[in-house]
């Protein structure tokens, strides 16, 4: 029985889901080497691009000009994901993306797993100094092009495809789910820090304190009255910069060991 497949890809303002907003929707369906249909998607955020974000994806603030906001996008973005087994390369990003906005405008995502190619070609692959989609592309000898989210998604697709071959044994979606890494899904898999990014955020544009439950590297829990200054990624983890009164100096605060925000 044959199996259809759905490569996606998600272009957004930042790294931080709950914050930063999506920019573009795109996905591929498709079964074998053959491509059956395509979806894409430019999103108005409702903010300005920042400029790192445009540096990467090439998209500017007038290229979303006149396109629909999320709640617009979304619904038909997770209809078409639903034709087909999802598939995208550091899947946990685009899932906590889109994830987050589900949850947010009350749609419901497709349930079923989200193979994550990234965890399929360390299998596949091992032992390479990079998994990233656009090395991936150069050492398998696929074209990347350029990075938005219709082209990431054929490579995706192509990439996936090629994880497979290799693989070879039993090459059904829950085997291949296995492959991948860490179990992944729509429905599971909420966005982390999601909420607290966003009510943190909304203290920056506020500038008032907050007082947060915090866990030491050490272990040691303490509340804390900070001001939120900006969150910053710090060795692959998303953290706040703030002031902390206890402290009187600022620092940085991983938000995975914020256990509380209190007001």
């Amino acid at each position: 029985m044959s199996i259809d497949y759905v490569a996606f890809d998600v272009e957004t303002t930042g790294l931080i889901p709950g914050v930063d907003q999506i920019l573009e929707l795109a996905a591929v369906i498709f079964e074998g080497g053959r491509v059956l249909d395509c979806f894409q998607r430019l999103v108005d955020p409702g903010i300005p691009i920042p400029r790192a974000a445009s540096r990467v994806n090439g998209i500017t603030d007038s290229m979303v000009s006149g396109a629909p906001p999320v709640e617009e996008a979304l619904p038909g973005f997770l209809g078409f994901l639903g034709k087909g087994t999802p598939v995208a390369h550091n899947a946990t990003f685009d899932v906590e993306f889109i994830t987050a906005d589900t949850r947010r405008i009350g749609e419901v995502p497709p349930a079923g797993p989200v193979l994550d190619t990234r965890g399929l070609a360390r299998r596949a692959f091992p032992a390479r100094s990079s998994y990233s989609l656009q090395n991936l592309a150069r050492d398998l000898h696929f074209e990347k092009g350029t990075h938005r989210a219709l082209t990431d998604a054929h490579a995706c697709r192509e990439l996936f495809l090629r994880c497979r071959q290799t693989i070879g044994e039993d090459a059904s979606p829950s085997a291949l789910a296995s492959a991948s890494g860490a179990p992944l899904d729509f429905i599971c898999h909420a966005p982390r820090h999601a909420e607290l990014a966003f009510r943190l955020a909304e203290a920056m544009r506020s500038r008032v304190d907050v007082r947060i439950v915090y866990r030491s590297a050490a272990g040691e829990t303490t509340e804390r009255d900070v001001r939120p200054l900006a969150f910053v990624i710090v060795g692959g983890s998303i953290c706040l910069r703030a002031f902390c009164r206890l402290r009187r100096e600022e620092r940085t605060f991983r938000l995975d060991a914020v256990l509380r925000l209190i007001r």
